[in-house]
Order: structure tokens, then C-alpha cells, then sequence
């Protein structure tokens, strides 16, 4: 009774729909030439290139390429940034990125992908993993070279920041762990990537040419007590 299906991307020019299968760490890969038939192709196993591979967590396609963010099984322990052919599924290459790879995506022109690795911490917090934004450039897919975004530069800021309105929590956390970047989007000239910290109810903004943390924005509060931003919290429609 677990979920399957949960991320989807389509690769017009192959007419190919790739679906993580989270429970599998796989990617199902389905024919759209005929959208009212969807036919099953194969499959995509992160686990063929990356034997710690504990799941996967997000999928992009461009210029014919599919980026794969995987989790290692250790979730305190870093990930990995797949990529393949969409068209017969061939792998082209790998390389680390950071601790929980939640989402990935390509720039504009499809020569970097960036990865949003999450570094949640143990459930004890025993260990709590730094969160950054992995830049990876895959002009030569085969060879993906990554950079590390990371939030260290802000380490000492916590009260400044939670001031603005950062929610920072995590017992004895500073910045760099506490952060969890989780999904992004990118300006249309590829030179900004904007990254949800969804935890820490702020965005993170991101130089793509020097792979660098510019600024953490936090996004506010709103008083759900007042007329006109009530708030339904309750999932059943009979609950008055």
C-alpha cells in the first residue's frame, strides 16, 4: 500500500514518459506515440550503476538526456546523479552529488543539471548531513562534473537569520544542516536557480556560473486568525 508513481517527465522528440517508481528505485519507461495507449517499454534500475542505491527520488529529460537523482541506502550518506540515453535507455555516466538527492533539473540549454540534495538527519539526530545544490555540467554526458552549492558561508548567522524569519530548528544545527533544499526552478537565461527549503520556510538563491549560495530569502508568515485567510485544516467536508 506504498506509492509507486510519483515523479513524471516527457521526452517530446522520443515521445517516451519516464515514471519514477519510487518504490523500486527505478525508472518505468513508457511509449506516448499513442497517448489513449500507453505501452511499457522497460526500465531504467539505478542500482545497475550505483549498488547502494536506496531509491530514486527524481527525473528530468533534455536534448535527449535523462537525469536520475538517487539516494544512497544510507540516507545519511551521499547520492548520485545518473544519466541516460532517452532514446534506447544507455547509460552515459554518474557522479556524486550530495546527501539525499530530492529533485533534479536542467538548465535552459541542457548542458547543467542541478540537484537539490535535501541531507535530512537521522531520526534521532545522531548525524545531521549538510543540505546543498549540487551543479553538475553534462556537456560531456559521459564525464558529468559536479560543484557544490553549499550554505556553510552562512554558518553564525542562525539568530540573524531566524529574525528575518528562517525557520532554523534542528537541535544544535547551524545553517549548513539545518537547510534541506528540496526542489528548484531556474530564470529563463539559466543563470539563477531559485531552491525551496521547505522546512525552513525560505528560498535559497543560486549562481549557476560559480555554483554559489547568493541569498536566503524567508517567506514570511500569515495569520490565518484573520477575516479572510481562514484556514481549512481538516479533511473531512462534514467536520462542523
Amino acid at each position: 500500500d506504498e506509492g509507486a508513481a510519483e515523479i513524471v517527465a516527457h521526452d517530446p522528440a522520443s515521445q517516451r514518459v519516464f515514471v519514477v517508481n519510487a518504490n523500486d528505485a527505478r525508472i518505468d519507461v513508457l511509449d506516448l506515440t499513442d497517448p489513449a495507449n500507453p505501452n511499457l517499454l522497460g526500465s531504467i534500475n539505478a542500482v545497475d550503476q550505483f549498488a547502494a542505491a536506496g531509491g530514486i527520488n527524481s527525473v528530468a529529460v533534455a536534448n535527449g538526456i535523462v537525469g536520475v537523482a538517487a539516494e544512497n541506502d544510507d540516507g545519511t550518506q551521499p547520492g548520485m546523479a545518473q544519466f541516460y540515453n532517452a532514446a534506447d535507455l544507455g547509460f552515459r555516466g554518474q557522479v556524486q552529488v550530495g546527501v539525499l538527492p530530492d529533485a533534479i533539473t536542467f538548465s535552459p540549454d541542457g548542458q547543467t543539471a542541478l540537484v537539490a540534495n535535501e541531507g535530512e538527519p537521522a531520526s534521532d539526530y545522531s548525524v545531521d548531513p549538510e543540505g546543498s545544490v549540487s551543479v553538475v555540467d553534462i556537456s560531456d554526458p559521459r564525464n558529468p562534473v559536479a560543484a557544490t552549492a553549499d550554505f556553510t558561508a552562512f554558518n553564525g548567522q542562525e539568530d540573524e537569520l531566524r529574525d528575518q524569519g528562517v525557520r532554523i530548528f534542528g537541535p544544535g544545527a547551524n545553517t549548513a544542516q539545518d537547510l534541506e533544499p528540496e526542489y528548484i526552478a531556474l530564470d529563463a537565461d539559466g543563470a539563477t536557480a531559485w531552491v525551496v527549503l521547505q522546512e525552513n520556510n525560505a528560498l535559497a538563491k543560486v549562481d549557476i556560473a560559480s555554483a554559489t549560495i547568493t541569498d536566503i530569502l524567508p517567506l514570511g508568515y500569515k495569520d490565518h486568525g484573520l477575516e479572510g485567510q481562514g484556514l481549512d485544516a481538516s479533511d473531512k467536508n462534514d467536520s462542523i
